[in-house]
């Protein structure tokens, strides 16, 4: 990972040259968030349409137990654009199903030419699906044929001004799916890392993207307010995974202050996500809800919604319909190659206290990977149950020591 940074801030480096700018404080919280927006032009898939579900069930009953077995594994390779003309390193692929097109978002996205000359970075990038047959065929939508590199989530303009000075500038990473809440609209929740040097960084809180698909103009328009900002002593809401049940989202955090075993889990409607003061938070230990955001500056064991017998690195939450059950699907380091799952009836548990091991995925070079998350969307009308099948997604890095998002295919029995 530290060889990838250097590669990462010496690329950025040639690109541009830096401008000193003054250390900001962090800013407050506006009274209204300015807002900022983003319109791609999304092609058509080549063939035919992807089967995708935004519809999320309550599981009714016990979930359906041991129904992990694996009747295929397919890996399918570098998620990549066939048609670029560019070589092009991503990082930590996340999907995104919104209406008929499953879109990619990636974190640091780096294009060269052939020759390995480059051409330009990004801290984030998008494409869209292409092939229904394959979840590793996708179209470019922020990085042109023309060599022009953008970001996928827009920049406020304070933002921009500082957006190529590599010792104060903002990036944007997420590390998990994003949430549909409609045909039409999905949300992601990403990181905001701030530098403060060459190298030095730090997550100074979150910010909410609101994707919207026009399938009639074939358009994705991708906007987003300030920062939503955390304080040093809440937990990171929706930076781990989310669902979005029946007008309600439910954000899940990890606990840093548990060495990654323990999730915490917080509820916000739909309406009214980006005012936290609407938002209510799980307490395990009295099995209900609060309004007083707990103190994420210790460890709350009894009021975790999980607390796993592994530690929990990157993931997603999902409700299958094959399973009966939402699934916890993540890696358990960051350095990792096996799948895990956990099921529940309901978004907040009780989720089992045993993890299940669903898949081990090919190592890259460095005899790991990471970024490890799961989709129950499907590709082809094989498996007509959701969740029967699921795209697994992460990053490896092959002998050259760059990092490609990668995906693999399960289907259980």
């Amino acid at each position: 990972m530290q060889f990838k940074l250097a590669i990462v801030l010496l690329s950025l480096l040639v690109l541009t040259i830096a401008v000193p700018v003054e250390p900001r404080d962090k800013p407050s919280k506006p009274s209204k968030p300015s807002v900022v927006a983003k319109k791609f032009n999304v092609p058509s898939p080549k063939d035919g349409k992807f089967k995708t579900s935004s519809v999320k069930y309550e599981a009714e009953g016990s979930c359906k137990k041991h129904r992990f077995k694996v009747k295929h594994h397919h890996p399918n390779g570098p998620i990549h654009d066939p048609h670029s003309p560019w070589h092009i390193n991503r990082d930590v692929p996340c999907v995104c199903p919104i209406g008929s097109q499953i879109f990619w978002f990636f974190d640091d996205t780096f294009a060269y030419k052939e020759d390995g000359t480059f051409i330009g970075a990004a801290s984030n990038s998008v494409g869209v699906a292409s092939d229904v047959r394959s979840p590793s065929y996708i179209n470019d939508i922020s990085v042109t044929l023309e060599g022009d590199v953008t970001v996928a989530i827009p920049w406020t303009e304070s933002e921009a001004e500082i957006q190529y000075d590599i010792t104060s500038r903002y990036a944007f990473w997420a590390y998990g799916p994003c949430i549909p809440i409609d045909r039409h609209h999905s949300w992601h929740v990403w990181t905001v890392a701030k530098f403060y040097g060459l190298g030095k960084y730090a997550t100074i809180g979150y910010t909410l993207a609101e994707y919207e698909y026009d399938d009639a103009n074939g358009s994705l328009i991708v906007s987003r307010s300030e920062f939503l900002y955390y304080s040093s002593t809440s937990y990171p809401y929706g930076a781990f995974a989310s669902v979005y049940v029946s007008g309600t989202l439910y954000l899940y955090a990890l606990d840093p202050n548990s060495d990654k075993y323990d999730i915490h889990v917080a509820s916000a409607p739909r309406d009214t996500v980006n005012d936290k003061s609407t938002w209510k938070y799980w307490q395990s230990s009295s099995q209900s809800w609060t309004s007083n955001e707990p103190d994420g500056s210790v460890r709350d064991k009894s009021n975790a919604a999980i607390v796993g017998k592994l530690p929990f690195s990157t993931g997603s939450v999902f409700f299958s319909n094959y399973h009966n059950a939402y699934l916890l699907v993540f890696f358990s380091n960051f350095a990792d190659s096996i799948f895990w799952a956990l099921t529940s009836p309901t978004p907040v548990g009780p989720w089992d206290t045993t993890p299940i091991e669903i898949v081990k995925t090919k190592n890259g070079s460095n005899g790991y990977n990471y970024g490890g998350q799961a989709t129950p969307v499907y590709y082809d009308g094989e498996e007509g149950t959701l969740g029967q099948k699921l795209v697994l997604s992460y990053t490896y890095q092959d002998d050259s020591s760059t990092w490609f998002p990668a995906s693999d295919t399960v289907v259980f029995e």
